[in-house]
């Protein structure tokens, strides 16, 4: 824990030199620490020695470490040896038994801690916060990307995380000014730092890395103009793929749609647009452009564009006729210097510089013959340099099922070769495809029960539930939210039904519980409009809130630890993972569920899930012997329902049970013996959960 140690000796040797006043959320201080004051006009908020306070936290979480034993990745909650149960993806790890929480750091610990502007996250921060996720039974870290990314083009404040500026370089704004002036290599010291204290927690700790596109202004540009594709300049503002009125809205790129996108009315036009690389249209004036930034430092696609006059061309969607706006801040990446052989038949490429349509994002459908080789290998190499440089245990690939699948396999045997165990987490979000994504080397997937939980009243709710669950081929994301989407306490303001939805989030079959930062405070503010929202939809906070409108991938953003409801929603959290922890060896296997008595409840108010209860000290049951684990609640927010325990576990051939352990109900844990034979009132929105006795 070297980095870890050298952090806390950097806090402690500034710590009585500070005379300044540093605030918190007092929600931050789970360590007890007692030399803090208050300030009128700051409730909620405690005014702290910063080197003090966070050299306290740093020390107890390298003495839960050394107390716990656990120096590796990885925990075992209920005593038993996870390994040798029901194996999932390639990575040999069932991720059930798992609970991720998706962090991205500039928003998870900033905080105003001086009177003016918000001073971001930091790996600092957000490595001192862990034990307050390790209270929500969390024990994967999903990071969002961390790379150095750039302000060129930006759509608010910020750049965005997602346009990647240089994928071997770490976000200096991830430096805590705490720690002293900024270098290189401090920053990559504090990164480290959190990695190993999150392995001291027993946490593994997954990055999100961006493949496809790059920032507009990406660093490869210098060496590398022809690994891009460009335009006019003037063509820029306003800039998209043609529509093409032979297909609908929102259709997916196939064979069937390419005669229609290439002969669409504007395609002329749009190809129009396109120009080569600017060594390519000068190389003379191209050397002197090179030489210039490289000894200025300027940005290279701003001198490009004043020289050239052109630019990389903005990102867009992959999906033909698609709404949303293009993705200026974003660029695709080059991986084939041809057309795909099936576009050529439409396009005599010598007719036009290099281009791209919706049909050459779509790389896992249409490759070309002539594989740039340095971009590829450049790509290879990035996640197997986190993990070697820092120790990172697995990876997201964001837009993945727009990569070629060669290109995917190669990353994955190359970081398998060094831990066969690394993590790989698709961003698939249909469960059909999650067989495919297992013969790809993923783990699980991300699947869409976010967006399925606002149709809960729907007829056949409980079916689509279980089919994009217990029916996928991998493990599914069970993401109330995702950095995406609306949040979830927007969404879903009735308590009774948070509640309700968010213990079934933890016990559907087949899932890894995910953790969105931010809806652990009841934060209602999404981070993104990219899912199911619209423009509107950052609108949703209170007008006089300073962050009415702002949204944490493209603005200064903190989220709201002051929250009135926090306490809630946090509470609740927890106790869904203790609830799961309780029956994770029962939850964690896959063959444990029973769909046939799970569906067989006629009453469309009830929701109930079935298993085959399976406790640490015993044998998987066989056939109908042994007990039940049983999740019940009814959806009705209006109207009671009455039940009869006993009669629907009947429909499954069990007819024995006289009384069942009640070990939650009425919004709280319990430890009850009930009649199963008698007649139950479920209030609306109320969830009981338990198991049958002999």
């Amino acid at each position: 824990m070297e980095n870890l140690q050298f952090m806390a000796g950097l806090l402690a040797k500034k710590k009585e030199a500070f005379t300044g006043v540093y605030f918190i959320p007092e929600k931050w201080n789970y360590c007890g620490f007692t030399e803090f004051s208050r300030q009128e006009g700051r409730e909620g908020e405690i005014a702290v020695n910063p080197y003090a306070f966070f050299s306290r936290c740093l020390q107890q979480i390298l003495e839960q470490g050394g107390m716990s034993g656990t120096a590796g990745a990885g925990t075992d909650r209920t005593g038993a040896n996870w390994q040798e149960d029901w194996r999932n993806g390639a990575g040999g790890e069932n991720l059930c038994h798992r609970t991720i929480y998706g962090m991205l750091v500039r928003a998870h610990s900033a905080w105003n801690h001086y009177d003016g502007e918000i001073i971001s996250g930091s790996f600092l921060k957000s490595l001192c916060l862990l034990p307050l996720l390790q209270a929500l039974g969390v024990d994967i870290i999903y990071l969002l990307p961390v790379c150095d990314y750039s302000e060129e083009y930006k759509k608010g404040e910020l750049g965005s995380p997602y346009a990647i500026k240089n994928f071997y370089k770490l976000d200096e704004n991830l430096h805590d000014e705490l720690l002293g002036e900024y270098s290189e290599e401090l920053l990559s010291q504090e990164f480290k730092a959190f990695i190993e204290g999150c392995h001291l927690l027993g946490m593994k700790v997954i990055l999100d890395f961006v493949f496809r596109t790059a920032s507009r202004d990406n660093d490869l540009i210098i060496d590398h103009p022809d690994w891009f594709y460009w335009i006019d300049k003037e063509a820029a503002p306003g800039f998209h793929p043609p529509m093409v009125e032979k297909e609908k809205k929102l259709t997916t790129v196939q064979d069937r749609v390419l005669d229609n996108l290439y002969n669409s009315p504007g395609i002329e036009e749009y190809l129009s647009k396109f120009r080569p690389s600017p060594e390519q249209i000068d190389a003379g004036r191209w050397q002197k452009i090179k030489e210039r930034q490289a000894e200025s430092g300027e940005n290279i696609l701003t001198l490009i564009e004043e020289e050239f006059g052109i630019t990389t061309v903005p990102g867009f969607s992959d999906i033909i006729n698609d709404p949303q706006p293009p993705w200026t801040d974003v660029t695709y990446l080059r991986y084939y210097f041809d057309l795909h052989p099936k576009a050529r038949q439409y396009v005599a490429e010598e007719k036009y510089p290099p281009f791209i349509l919706q049909d050459g994002a779509c790389l896992n459908l249409y490759q070309g013959e002539q594989l740039n080789k340095g971009l590829w290998d450049y790509i290879v190499g990035v996640i197997p340099f986190y993990q070697q440089e820092y120790g990172i245990d697995g990876a997201r690939i964001d837009m993945g099922h727009a990569l070629p699948a060669t290109l995917i396999r190669e990353i994955l045997t190359k970081v398998r070769a060094g831990d066969p165990h690394f993590i790989f987490w698709s961003e698939e979000f249909s469960a059909e495809n999650a067989g495919a994504a297992r013969e790809g080397g993923f783990d699980f997937i991300t699947g869409s029960l976010w967006h399925l939980y606002k149709y809960h009243r729907a007829a056949g709710f409980q079916r689509k539930l279980l089919r994009e669950s217990w029916a996928a081929e991998l493990p599914v994301a069970a993401a109330p939210e995702t950095a995406d989407t609306p949040r979830f306490a927007w969404r879903f303001g009735d308590k009774r039904l948070g509640e309700l939805l968010l213990m079934l989030n933890y016990f559907l079959p087949n899932t890894v519980p995910f953790i969105n930062n931010g809806l652990e405070l009841a934060e209602i503010q999404p981070m993104n409009l990219g899912l199911d929202n619209t423009e509107e939809g950052r609108f949703v906070l209170e007008a006089t809130d300073p962050l009415y409108g702002k949204l944490a991938f493209f603005d200064r953003y903190r989220l709201h630890w002051l929250n009135p409801d926090r306490d809630w929603m946090e509470e609740l959290l927890a106790k869904a993972a203790r609830l799961r922890g309780l029956f994770i060896h029962t939850l964690a296997a896959k063959e444990n569920f029973l769909p046939e008595i799970s569906c067989s409840v006629k009453d469309k108010k009830l929701l109930f899930l079935c298993y085959r209860l399976r406790l640490p000290e015993e044998p998987a049951a066989e056939g109908e012997d042994g007990s039940r684990l049983f999740f019940l609640a009814n959806k009705n927010l209006e109207e009671p329902v009455g039940i009869i325990l006993g009669e629907l576990l009947a429909s499954g051939g069990k007819t024995n049970i006289s009384k069942v352990k009640v070990v939650y109900a009425h919004g709280e844990e319990r430890d009850e013996e009930w009649p199963a034979g008698d007649g139950w009132e479920l209030a609306p929105g109320e969830v009981v959960i338990g198991y049958t006795l002999p």
